[in-house]
């Protein structure tokens, strides 16, 4: 995925694009950048790896108490050397993050078919219906104590722990699970689940048909721009055209963001031309990228929701819809995230998140830290459908 562009979020999202939503050894913090002149003259490389080494020895030899590993050493100055350039888009992601990560924005990964949730007695399996955890017997309830021979303990993160159970589809997995029925003793029990390619679908659609006046309404909820989308949104436009929808409800709530290809192909996808958002680079020059002819859904109705978890890629969609009149906006501000980054992927499967450039929507606003305020706002806790649906008949008139 090296040079692969993604509109992660925020940085919190380490999960997961992001776009939206981190970088990961080999190990790149020993090729330093040189600093400026220092007060006595150029600080060399090789003077900055001194004091680099000149710490980890004094820690080594000094400090009192359970020392880290050499990796996690180095992942912590990688991680604090990013944290430098202030930027909370441009962060480090160690390899188990960002193994989930990929697997996120892939729509897909080599798995067992069950949820994971941390409890009182530790890590419990919720396996899903008709997967190869469900087919190799696990039950609701089991509580995983090692995966592969490794324990897990209740102290260890998720991500840790899915990393461990994750893997390529067609491989096994030998999980030790303890299961406590009601008014027996608890006990051990090992089984072998073959994993399978389990998908992650960013989006779902209905017809609005609970009633007459909302019969020909088609909801599509999105939550994720991933690698799917865009098959998704074509299925789903398909699909609910062929049930009798007419007007649609694009919900882009609590949509972080994913990966920018992704937004301008969905966004194309609803516009026949025109810009859909221009990127400029820290140099100023710039690249605009535009719709082509043909509509998914023609020139149905259209309105987006969207509120402050909307954000990225989403903001990217929701921007070009708005400006260019061919949607209303539903709901409340969105996060207002205006930046591009770049993943390099690292030789341990770690990555670097960049930031790399900002972009503008079509009528040249830039929305970093400001987000995009809804045509039509809906009190925080109101259900915001409602809302939406009212305003398709408004869409439709202007669009006459």
């Amino acid at each position: 995925m090296a040079g692969r562009r993604m509109l992660a979020a925020v940085a919190a999202m380490t999960m997961v694009v992001l776009a939206f939503v981190a970088g990961y050894a080999a190990y790149p913090l020993l090729h330093a950048i040189p600093l400026g002149p220092a007060v006595t003259g150029q600080v060399t490389q090789q003077q900055e790896m001194g004091q680099y080494w000149q710490v980890w020895n004094l820690l080594e030899r000094d400090f009192y108490g359970e020392k880290p590993a050499d990796e996690e050493r180095t992942f912590g100055a990688i991680a604090g050397m990013v944290q430098s350039f202030g930027d909370p888009y441009t962060f480090f992601v160690e390899p188990e993050p960002r193994e989930l990560e990929r697997d996120q924005l892939a729509g897909k990964f080599g798995g067992i078919g069950a949820t994971l949730e941390l409890s009182d007695t530790g890590w419990v399996l919720h396996p899903l219906p008709e997967q190869p955890a469900a087919r190799a017997g696990l039950l609701d309830g089991d509580v995983l104590i090692a995966v592969d021979g490794a324990p897990i303990t209740g102290t260890m993160s998720s991500d840790a722990v899915i990393a461990l159970v994750r893997g390529e589809p067609g491989t096994t997995v030998e999980l030790r699970v303890r299961r406590a029925a009601p008014g027996e003793a608890a006990q051990e029990l090992e089984f072998s689940v073959t994993r399978a390619e389990i998908e992650t679908p960013s989006m779902e659609w209905r017809l609005l048909d609970d009633s007459p006046q909302t019969a020909d309404v088609g909801y599509i909820r999105h939550t994720l721009f991933s690698e799917r989308s865009a098959d998704e949104m074509r299925r789903a436009v398909e699909e609910l055209q062929a049930a009798g929808a007419h007007r649609f409800v694009w919900d882009l709530r609590g949509n972080p963001g994913g990966l920018l290809n992704i937004a301008v192909e969905l966004a194309d996808m609803w516009l026949d031309d025109g810009v859909i958002l221009t990127e400029e680079k820290a140099d100023g020059t710039r690249k605009v990228f535009s719709a082509t002819p043909g509509q998914a859904a023609g020139t149905a109705p259209l309105v987006v929701i969207v509120d402050g978890g909307s954000a990225s890629a989403s903001e990217i969609v929701a921007g070009a819809l708005h400006d260019h009149g061919r949607a209303q906006l539903v709901g409340s501000k969105t996060y207002g995230k205006g930046s591009v980054q770049l993943i390099h992927e690292l030789a341990d499967r770690s990555s670097l998140h960049v930031t790399t450039a900002q972009w503008f929507t079509p009528d040249g606003t830039q929305i970093s830290g400001q987000g995009l305020a809804p045509d039509i706002a809906v009190a925080e806790g109101d259900d915001p459908l409602p809302a939406a649906v009212a305003a398709l008949p408004m869409v439709q008139e202007a669009r006459k």
